[in-house]
């Protein structure tokens, strides 16, 4: 099944207008629509408001919600600027909607074969809440690609690096991916791993992961880097060398649906990324 319908997280900041760009980008490529989303918080439901909202008078909160409407739609303008700019020959539409961020967010996902993001470190923020990337990739059950607010977007080099530990995760994270990974010309399956370790985590003899994306028609290698500093600080260094389309990976680390807590792994490589990013739980 081909990429065909993306869904942007879209606020009209810095990295967010990276990552509509890199979804026009994607579209044009897959001849995929993109469509732009924005979750309001209506008055009612902001956190800081709530505790004094009994003491507000009727106009100032409806003077509120004016604004908030009103931002909206300059978000919803902005998005169309940015695509006019950069998304010729895309379809392309806008959904604005009120309510929770990170439950809309991981709803509307399901509707869609890929949600994109700006960088989640201070990229998306609605009603004084960053939303956090594990909440919106467990509600949603969707893969999320995040893009780095510096990321300057260039045309595709066709070439992919894959995070490998034999992990669920992993594994969730690479069937995810394929529909990216059977365009690339290249592709880098890494596994990194500690001093003197012997054994290579997800190779189960005859169970090759190469052979496995060979039968899918990708010609891949398998790179093994000895670990400096950190698993994510050796990953992104790695890509910083090489300067993949995309890196993908597991959501590394347990917990349970709504307090989900990501390893260490995916905590550095959300803050540090210089690629993006393609992440699954």
């Amino acid at each position: 099944m081909a990429i065909k319908n993306l869904l942007v997280a879209f606020q009209d900041d810095e990295g967010s207008r990276t990552a509509l760009r890199l979804a026009l980008q994607m579209g044009r490529k897959y001849g995929a629509a993109v469509t732009g989303t924005y979750v309001h918080v209506p008055f009612e439901g902001q956190q800081h408001l709530k505790l004094v909202s009994r003491w507000v008078p009727q106009d100032v909160a409806e003077m509120i919600r004016r604004a908030g409407r009103e931002g909206a739609r300059e978000v919803e303008a902005s998005f169309c600027s940015v695509v006019a700019e950069h998304g010729a020959g895309v379809e392309h539409r806008w959904i604005g909607s009120e309510g929770n961020p990170t439950l809309m967010l991981a709803r509307q996902a399901r509707y869609f074969d890929l949600l994109i993001t700006g960088q989640f470190e201070g990229a998306l923020r609605h009603g004084g809440r960053a939303l956090q990337p594990e909440e919106v990739i467990a509600r949603a059950g969707k893969s999320v690609l995040m893009v780095p607010e510096k990321y300057e977007v260039r045309p595709f080099e066709e070439y992919a690096v894959v995070a490998w530990d034999g992990s669920r995760s992993a594994g969730r994270a690479l069937t995810d991916a394929m529909q990216i990974l059977e365009t690339k010309r290249r592709l880098d399956v890494v596994t990194v791993h500690s001093q003197g370790e012997t054994e290579r985590l997800g190779w189960l003899g005859d169970l090759d992961i190469i052979e496995h994306l060979r039968r899918h028609g990708i010609e891949a290698k398998h790179i093994d880097l000895p670990v400096k500093g950190g698993v994510g600080e050796t990953l992104l260094r790695y890509c910083g060398e090489t300067r993949p389309d995309v890196l993908v990976m597991g959501a590394f680390g347990r917990g349970k649906l709504g307090t989900v807590l990501f390893g260490g792994v995916s905590n550095y490589v959300l803050e540090h990324q210089s690629v993006p990013v393609l992440m699954s739980h």
